[in-house]
């Protein structure tokens, strides 16, 4: 699938590259305001494709009293297309996929892979020069290859508003919910970036906080926190299963331009972290049964960046 997914994307870049660059034009007509100041560091991807990998890693549970090592491998492949609807809102439409492999130490326990789709759908608006404000919904399907496995639907979704105090400084508030058959969950979104100077930009957006150096137009270096792709809850009655964002990963990636809107990443690190979340239920900050220990991991993407080019 990882070989796949990167030849296709190679394949359509080319023919993307118009299409950005025609989308980007239409939003600098609009009255949506883009913080760009002179930082070097490129805006955030509209489509990536990636192939990573963590370590083994260990899972207690505390109902249990048992401990199961597993590995995971895994790929993944997303896009979102802006449609500007008016001079100040947008929407966004895009696609999700994944699969991603689990090995264990268990003999009782057979490998098996998770198989994930899913369809997100946001909202942009800039309500005057300073404040612009979004929201998003993503339901996304998990069907499991164990037996009598069957699709388990996970909704996850966001409301967040950002403040432009200058051109250097923005502020950002919102909330993140997660809603699946096992477990239901909110994580705040809260923070400031802040565009030190064209190479260097601190991001103190928590929970995911991090330290940007790029030193030109075509590289970027990123040390910090992300979201983990190697937290899973797995229900062991019926094989639900769902990914889970409240961990993450912590590491150093290197980014580099390799053809206009195109930019290739390498990233390392320690991974499945736990994050902060509150119980969706009663609002209380919440004390899982089951922890799962960190272990390092490799993941390697592509990315399709808009943007002006140089």
């Amino acid at each position: 699938m990882t070989l796949f997914a990167a030849s296709a994307f190679l394949a359509a870049s080319s023919q993307a590259q118009n299409f950005v660059q025609d989308t980007v034009t239409a939003f600098e007509n609009s009255e949506i305001v883009f913080q760009r100041s002179s930082s070097n560091a490129p805006f955030i991807p509209i489509a990536y494709t990636s192939a990573r990998s963590y370590g083994e890693a260990t899972v207690d549970s505390a109902l249990t009293g048992q401990a199961l090592n597993f590995e995971q491998q895994g790929a993944s492949a997303a896009a979102g297309v802006p449609f500007l609807v008016s001079e100040r809102d947008a929407v966004i439409v895009g696609a999700y996929l994944s699969s991603n492999r689990f090995k264990t130490d268990n003999e009782q326990i057979d490998d098996f892979r998770v198989d994930s789709v899913g369809l997100p759908i946001g909202w942009f608006r800039q309500v005057n020069p300073q404040w612009q404000a979004a929201a998003f919904v993503m339901p996304v399907g998990h069907r499991s290859t164990q037996q009598d496995s069957n699709w388990t639907l996970q909704t996850m979704g966001g409301v967040f508003a950002r403040y432009t105090q200058n051109e250097t400084l923005w502020w950002a508030f919102g909330l993140f919910g997660d809603d699946s058959p096992n477990d239901s969950y909110l994580i705040p979104y809260l923070g400031a970036s802040w565009v030190i100077n064209p190479r260097w930009t601190l991001s103190a957006i928590m929970p995911w906080p991090a330290v940007v150096y790029a030193p030109t137009p075509d590289w970027m270096f990123r040390l910090g926190a992300s979201p983990s792709g190697a937290a899973w809850s797995l229900q062991p009655v019926n094989n639900e299963v769902a990914i889970s964002l409240d961990a993450w990963d912590f590491g150093l990636s290197a980014e580099r331009r390799i053809h206009k809107n195109l930019w290739l990443e390498a990233r390392t690190g320690v991974g499945g972290l736990r994050g902060i979340r509150f119980n969706s239920d009663d609002s209380q900050l919440e004390d899982l049964d089951i922890s799962v220990g960190a272990s390092g991991f490799f993941a390697l993407s592509l990315k399709l960046r808009p943007g002006f080019l140089p």
